[in-house]
């Protein structure tokens, strides 16, 4: 990856001084000054193999870009969606700089993950079906629901070059799961104590997954389009809400099951309250054009509902049960036309700014 590379041979080179430079793309975030780069893995397994040997499973890549002026009380963990792997963050499909960037420009301790079974996270005979696929850009076509405008090189269609370009980065491996997921995000908060987490898309069944599992080291969550904002919901495939198997006061029934208020999914008229994420806060956020336009989830019905209904229920499901939850709307904050993958984008920046902010925002929540 040039960029990488770039910031890899500018820390070498010139100690932590790392500039933009014509031959690279990107620089756009500005010059980064760091005390450390670097990478590592956490959380991985062991046993016994042949010969005295040890098997290893399971390990967690993470990369970490630390700026040389910390600004924030707490880093920043991001987790990626399901159609890729850690590089989301770090770079656009045309080679600009991505939101991690931005975020160690303003001052964050940023942590890049690659879930268990993709990217630089291997996977195992173990996860999923134990065979290798192979990477196609016709899910990530569909993913890439921003204006034309805004996505490089224009319509985001299979053959668009900065669509095989983000396809590039997808998961071919089987998936460990979100619960192993989930249990390698809290060993790196372990490492790096309290911090805040923003999840993307598929991101969120670990990223929710691991505060349930690790609630004194989550600071707060910054949910953009993430799987299980609504813990209430049945998941993929009609499985059973994961809000009965997390703490709960009154403990749920394992037989739980949401009740319908005007088409959003939550708990009845006496609500059990999540021990684990009591005045945790949690910002839910959705762009115009993003996965929320087809709300797949929401209750049953098959009326359609705006995205800002959406958000409404997600957010209501989690203040129900203890939480201290609130959503955005990105149009609310003059950001328009864009889709699920607003961090690919030519606007990019834009959006890493408000992200920014909420991510500050959940900061200055924690502090209180």
């Amino acid at each position: 990856m040039n960029k990488l590379s770039h910031l890899l041979m500018g820390a070498v080179a010139s100690a932590t001084v790392i500039s933009a430079a014509p031959a690279f793309a990107g620089g756009e975030a500005g010059k980064l000054v760091l005390r450390d780069l670097g990478a590592k893995y956490v959380g991985f397994t062991t046993e016994p193999g042949k010969n005295g040997s040890v098997n290893v499973s399971n390990a967690m890549f993470v990369q970490y870009m630390l700026p040389a002026e910390r600004k924030h009380a707490y880093p920043l963990v991001m987790i990626h969606g399901g159609g890729g792997q850690g590089t989301d963050w770090l770079q656009t499909p045309d080679g600009r700089d991505g939101w991690a960037d931005y975020f160690v420009a303003d001052g964050w301790d940023v942590y890049v993950v690659d879930r268990p079974g993709h990217g630089r996270s291997q996977s195992n005979p173990s996860c999923g079906s134990g065979k290798v696929g192979v990477a196609n850009s016709t899910l990530i076509s569909r993913l890439s629901t921003s204006d034309a405008t805004l996505w490089p090189g224009g319509a985001p269609t299979p053959t668009n070059p900065a669509v095989i370009g983000w396809t590039a980065s997808s998961t071919t491996a089987p998936y460990c799961g979100d619960v192993v997921a989930a249990q390698k995000i809290s060993a790196l908060l372990d490492e790096i104590g309290p911090a805040v987490l923003l999840a993307h898309s598929a991101g969120g069944g670990s990223t929710f997954r691991a505060a349930e599992l690790n609630p004194k080291k989550v600071v707060g969550i910054v949910a953009f389009e993430a799987a299980l904002s609504n813990p209430a919901a049945p998941g993929f495939n009609n499985t059973a809400p994961v809000i009965a198997s997390w703490k709960t006061e009154p403990a749920l029934p394992s037989t739980f099951t949401p009740v319908d208020h005007g088409g959003c999914p939550m708990q009845g008229d006496k609500p059990s309250k999540l021990v684990n994420f009591a005045k945790v806060p949690i910002i839910l956020v959705a762009s115009e054009k993003g996965l929320l336009n087809v709300p797949s989830g929401f209750a049953s019905s098959k009326e359609a509902f705006a995205v800002q209904d959406v958000l409404k229920c997600e957010a209501s499901v989690w203040q129900q049960a203890g939480a201290d939850a609130s959503y955005v709307y990105l149009p609310d904050r003059g950001l328009k036309g864009g889709g699920h993958f607003a961090m690919a984008q030519l606007d990019n920046a834009k959006y890493a700014k408000v992200f920014i902010d909420l991510a500050t925002e959940v900061e200055k929540k924690a502090k209180k």
